[in-house]
């Protein structure tokens, strides 16, 4: 049998919801802005390299126990050969890496097991009932019968994960709901976080933490050969590329060196339609520290590991098929130095920030409601799961869901209830906005949404506007991006910073990465009034780059943004003189290093005019919606702020507090680009004049219209 990891799903889980309660609202918004829930149980069977419970209660001084003067009969005809084994006293002898599928507990009785680990070993216990819907509990304990670690569900499939603070000997017991009695099986696999911690012939699977039995493959052989085991991990360094081929049964394993301090972004593109996933490891410890296990839709895979301590990491390769069919790809890293100077810049695996050392660590024991977490397993057993909120630390918490703010202060000190989609969760009260996300402000010891902003005028000082959901949110600014740099156009990463270009230029050899965004002003003359301004950007296929057209005020005048062209182009018909700003962001590429693009502007000739009576400006898109009659150009309508429920807009920025939007979705037919709020039936469109809750299914959302 060939080792194989399951990393499509359970690595989502590790990574993403395993115990956890996770975020799906926009942008850093966390609890404050809708955040979703998920299940906080763990899924059975996912076990994790970190895992385990930490023991309650130490080892007696003698290491095994006497055995019973007499011991007890078997317990039923049904009775298996590991009797008499039901008291603590007369437990089973085993090891780790038995398995028994025609066990048999008896009604009313307890089977029990003994197993000797060295400390720090850890094992995965696993029990079937046979039928399933049979409700058997699963336990480990210390040698007086005390449990260090329980599985216990409405039926009779159970696993449970152990690492043993000190090395001796540990109970394993089956015990049955009331008088239950019921056929099982029962496996006790080696637990691991590398492939030195298994015995030979087998090999450690690092996202459930048990060895699994293990065969070098035929296929998926390359020059990187041997790189099947962890110790066996050829070297990789920072900035290089290699070209490699898997296969199914195949693992491939490489090993790279950082400094303190160091981020390290990780990309494998493969061959189309196929499935390459992989993890990165701390090489020492064999801790979890990133990876990405998205379907065959997503090709590259990419994953970034921010601020980490100085040493030794290793990255997993496997490819998601049965089938000995080879497959090509290509592994690459690029990293980058710098510290992290709080929770917020260090990301879900290690939430936690040691200033001192400038890198980013897991979380060490066991949290109470409110303190730092990964996963489930970080939290204690009042809570109910790990709340994974938006980039960074700062936002994961062990948590319960409440209903208000006394709730949760009846389970921890300074928690308060924070709104999330379906419900709240008891949040840490935020002290300071270091506390919070970027586009988040601590107001009230609650993490509260910054301002909406069409530009960064619109924010307070030391602050920018980036986009978010329904129009722009004031953001704290990002660090500049360490990629994408071209002398002497940089910085110009914002609007505020736009490199101002010449009309009609084309501007060959640009780079850019997907941190970097890049602006540019260019200004359109008065003679040129009512023609076509036309923006183009050409790049190489492999990579997505969009192109964003806006006017002095913020309003969007066009946008390029396809998938699967390798040039945009923008024609923004009817164009009013002024200045306008250019935005260039590379989406995604099938490379980490930069990419080169060419910018060109120009001004097409047009006889068209618009006119007021002829509705020219409602059929602009984006839309821009006033008709300057005397020059025949479209100009976006300035509300300031000003427009009120129910009135034409055709930009967020002109409505009045009370909107949520200037719904501006169908292609400007004009009377339905109003100022509206968003709503769950037709009573909520009360304050809304001549409006009815529609829905729109695609964009998953209900809103006020005519």
């Amino acid at each position: 049998m060939t080792l194989r990891w399951n990393w499509a799903g359970a690595l989502a889980l590790v990574m993403l919801a395993s115990g956890c309660i996770s975020q799906e609202g926009e942008g850093e918004d966390g609890p404050e802005a809708d955040a979703g829930t998920a299940d906080a149980a763990r899924p059975d069977g996912a076990a994790h390299p970190d895992g385990g419970v930490e023991a309650d209660a130490a080892l007696p001084a003698d290491a095994a126990p006497e055995p019973d003067a007499a011991p007890p009969p078997p317990a039923c005809d049904d009775e298996d050969d590991q009797a008499p084994n039901q008291s603590p006293r007369a437990a089973k002898p085993v090891e780790p890496g038995f398995s028994r599928d025609d066990l048999y507990l008896c009604g009313g009785a307890q089977d029990w097991f003994r197993v000797t680990l060295a400390a720090g070993q850890g094992v995965n216990v696993a029990l079937a009932a046979d039928p399933p819907e049979t409700d058997l509990d699963l336990a480990l304990t210390d040698l007086e019968g005390a449990p260090l670690a329980e599985s216990a569900g409405e039926e009779g499939v159970e696993s449970l994960d152990f690492v043993a603070p000190e090395g001796g000997d540990f109970l394993v017991r089956v015990t049955g709901y009331g008088d239950e009695e019921s056929a099982y099986s029962l496996t006790i696999s080696s637990g691991c976080r590398t492939d030195d911690n298994c015995p030979a012939g087998s090999a450690c699977n690092v996202i459930e933490g048990i060895c699994e039995p293990f065969e070098r493959a035929d296929c998926g052989r390359d020059d990187q050969e041997p790189n099947d085991l962890s110790n066996e991990a050829k070297p990789i360094a920072p900035g290089a590329a290699i070209e490699a081929v898997i296969c199914g049964p195949d693992r491939d394993w490489y090993a790279f060196e950082v400094e303190a301090g160091a981020s390290i972004d990780v990309l494998v593109g493969s061959d189309a339609g196929s499935d390459v996933d992989f993890v990165v490891v701390d090489g020492a410890t064999g801790r979890l520290m990133g990876g990405a296990a998205n379907d065959a839709r997503f090709n590259p895979e990419r994953a970034t590991v921010s601020f980490l301590p100085a040493g030794r990491y290793l990255i997993g390769v496997t490819l998601a098929a049965e089938n000995d069919a080879d497959v090509d790809y290509r592994l690459e890293i690029a990293g980058r130095s710098g510290r992290c100077a709080l929770d917020r810049d260090c990301d879900d695996q290690s939430p936690i920030c040691d200033v001192e050392a400038g890198t980013c660590a897991p979380v060490q024991g066991v949290s109470p409601i409110g303190g730092r977490c990964s996963r489930g397993e970080d939290c204690g057993p009042d809570a109910e799961g790990c709340y994974v909120g938006g980039p960074g630390g700062h936002d994961n918490y062990c948590t319960v869901q409440c209903e208000d703010d006394d709730g949760c202060a009846a389970v921890g000190q300074d928690l308060v209830c924070a709104r999330s989609r379906g419900g709240a969760v008891c949040a840490p009260a935020c002290a300071s906005d270091d506390d919070c996300g970027r586009t988040q402000r601590c107001d009230g010891g609650v993490c509260r949404r910054r301002d909406r902003c069409e530009t960064s005028d619109d924010c307070r000082e030391g602050e920018v506007c980036v986009a978010g959901g329904f129009g722009g949110v004031c953001s704290l600014p990002l660090p500049p991006p360490q990629c994408g740099i071209d002398e002497g156009r940089e910085p110009n990463e914002t609007r505020a910073q736009a490199t101002v270009i010449e009309l009609g230029a084309s501007i060959p050899g640009i780079s850019i990465c997907d941190p970097d965004m890049d602006w540019y002003r260019v200004t359109v003359p008065a003679e040129a009034a009512a023609q076509v301004l036309q923006v183009r950007v050409d790049f190489r296929r492999g990579v997505d780059i969009d192109v964003y057209l806006q006017d002095a005020n913020g309003n969007d005048v066009g946008v390029a943004a396809s998938a699967d062209r390798n040039q945009e182009v923008i024609e923004a018909r009817f164009i009013a003189p002024g200045d306008y700003l250019i935005a260039v962001d590379q989406f995604s590429s099938d490379r980490l290093e930069d990419t080169a693009y060419i910018l060109s502007t120009a001004v097409e000739p047009n006889d068209e005019r618009c006119t007021v009576a002829g509705g020219e400006c409602n059929g602009t898109d984006p839309l821009r919606i006033t008709c300057d009659e005397a020059i025949g150009a479209c100009r976006a309508l300035e509300g300031d702020g000003q427009i009120a429920l129910g009135a034409l807009c055709d930009s967020n920025d002109d409505c009045g507090d009370d909107a949520e939007v200037c719904w501006t979705f169908e292609g400007g037919e004009r009377g339905r680009n109003i100022c509206t709020t968003t709503c769950q039936s037709d009573r909520d469109c009360a304050d809304v004049p001549n409006t009815t809750c529609q829905v729109f299914e695609q964009l998953q959302v209900a809103v006020c219209l005519p």
